[in-house]
């Protein structure tokens, strides 16, 4: 047995609520992922027998030594290991686990984060893991540097495999084709670059493909695709080239942007409201999941299709238990991910492009024509106003006490609702900072909350009217 000896105390910083994640090599490297490998391998190996985990990785400068090391872990242990290889979506990741029926995934990537970042996913069992579970790892890998050059586990190297997941939706779609329709498709230079296009392509769409290829530097488009100013080439293709939509993905193609024919980015709500006019459509007494900063207007969308509507707290993790546990038809998180429960609770934005593509190729109309019949929306983005951790502490609780009759939620941070509008103050779990949202009827009533809570919190008046100050005339 050999050891890993770091020349310091193990660093911790990127292990965060729901998974790993930080820069290079800083905060992640070898060292930590050889270690981390070898103690979910030890979990792994408790599972039933001939437990086996699949691991792939997206395509980032370090991912490939990131996931050797994380297999060298992994391999101290009598499990099998379907090794994915890099450059793989992460929804195929999730898409092998099932279709090799594997006890446990391993992902390495960054997801929508800058370049010389990147990290680990992990999910043992049908549910991903609490946070109580991240931090056992955390300990357990600071504590022992040891990791075995010994082999234990069955290791297989899975060739193909971004391949057999084309071939699955082919097979699974092929009877909706898409003829007709044009749609931009932007990948970001993440790892669904010439995946979501060929699919399309093949299903008869015709297709405008945006940096379109793997590109670990991200030189062409920042990998996060929740910023509209991310975006900026897909809107201006899509009304350029009178196309029906665009969509575009983020760096590990977990997160879906949708654009509509005038140019539009949707949103989540504004998607999820569109997505449930008839491509996943609502049953009776059905749930949906939603984030707890999504609008109100996105509850009332879907109580009027008869179904209902549970607010969760925010985070991947969180809402993909959740749409498992209470069986929803899906679920919403504003950063983008859509959970499907038709596919085992799994986020793959491509899957949701298709199920839209093949319901508006049906429906014949102009996807802004349902748009324009949604309400407008008066809300703020994330406020995130940096804080001591005493200081967030003692907001959180002064907004516990309410105020102005509001009903208070707890959920997640502090959520205060009235008829007119809510407001939600959480803390990060990322940086030292609390985050605030706001939401009004009216640009008004926007305006209204604002104000009330400020003079209440004057410490946070200033980044709080920036916010505002856009928005109240709308």
């Amino acid at each position: 047995m050999t050891a890993n000896t770091p020349q310091a105390a193990m660093n911790t910083d990127a292990f965060k609520d729901c998974d790993i994640r930080g820069t290079t090599p800083d905060q992640v490297n070898e060292d930590i992922f050889a270690r981390v490998g070898r103690d979910f391998g030890q979990l792994i190996a408790d599972a039933p027998a001939e437990a086996t985990v699949v691991i792939g990785g997206d395509g980032r400068h370090s991912t490939p030594a990131l996931m050797a090391a994380a297999i060298k872990g992994l391999s101290a242990s009598p499990i099998g290991i379907l090794d994915l290889g890099n450059r793989v979506p992460t929804p195929v990741v999730y898409w092998a686990k099932a279709h090799f029926n594997a006890h446990a995934s391993a992902i390495v990537t960054a997801s929508h984060n800058p370049p010389h970042w990147n990290g680990l996913k992990v999910m043992r069992g049908d549910l991903p893991p609490r946070p109580e579970d991240i931090s056992v790892l955390a300990d357990k890998a600071a504590a022992n540097s040891a990791v075995s050059d010994a082999t234990h586990a069955r290791i297989e190297t899975v060739e193909g495999i971004v391949q057999d997941y084309i071939s699955a939706l082919l097979e699974e779609f092929g009877a909706q084709p898409l003829n007709g329709l044009r749609i931009v498709v932007d990948p970001g230079n993440g790892c669904l670059s010439g995946v979501a296009s060929h699919v399309l392509a093949e299903l008869g769409a015709d297709v405008i493909a945006l940096h379109d290829r793997i590109d670990a530097d991200f030189s062409e488009r920042d990998p996060d695709c929740a910023v509209a100013e991310n975006l900026a080439d897909l809107m201006r293709t899509v009304t350029a080239e009178g196309a029906h939509f665009g969509v575009g993905f983020d760096g590990d193609g977990d997160r879906l942007a949708v654009i509509d024919d005038t140019g539009r980015l949707l949103g989540s709500e504004r998607l999820a409201m569109l997505l449930f006019q008839g491509a996943v459509p609502l049953g009776k007494d059905a749930t949906v999941i939603l984030d707890n900063k999504c609008s109100m207007h996105l509850d009332r969308a879907i109580a009027a299709l008869g179904a209902t509507a549970i607010r969760c707290k925010s985070g991947h993790a969180y809402m993909k238990c959740m749409v498992l546990e209470r069986a929803a038809i899906a679920g919403v998180e504003l950063s983008g991910h859509i959970f499907l429960g038709a596919i085992e609770g799994r986020d793959d934005p491509l899957y949701t492009t298709l199920l839209l593509a093949g319901w508006l190729a049906r429906a014949g109309r102009p996807m802004s024509s349902f748009v324009d019949t949604f309400p407008k929306m008066h809300m703020t983005s994330d406020i995130r106003i940096e804080m001591s951790k005493e200081d967030i502490d003692s907001l959180l609780a002064d907004c516990a006490k309410g105020y102005d009759g509001a009903d208070i939620q707890t959920i997640d941070g502090v959520r205060l609702v009235w008829p007119q509008g809510w407001l939600l103050v959480r803390r990060s779990i990322t940086e030292p900072k609390v985050t605030i949202r706001l939401e009004g009827e009216t640009g008004a009533d926007l305006l209204k909350i604002a104000k009330a809570f400020t003079d209440r919190f004057p410490q946070v008046r200033k980044e709080i009217e920036t916010a505002v100050v856009g928005l109240r005339d709308n």
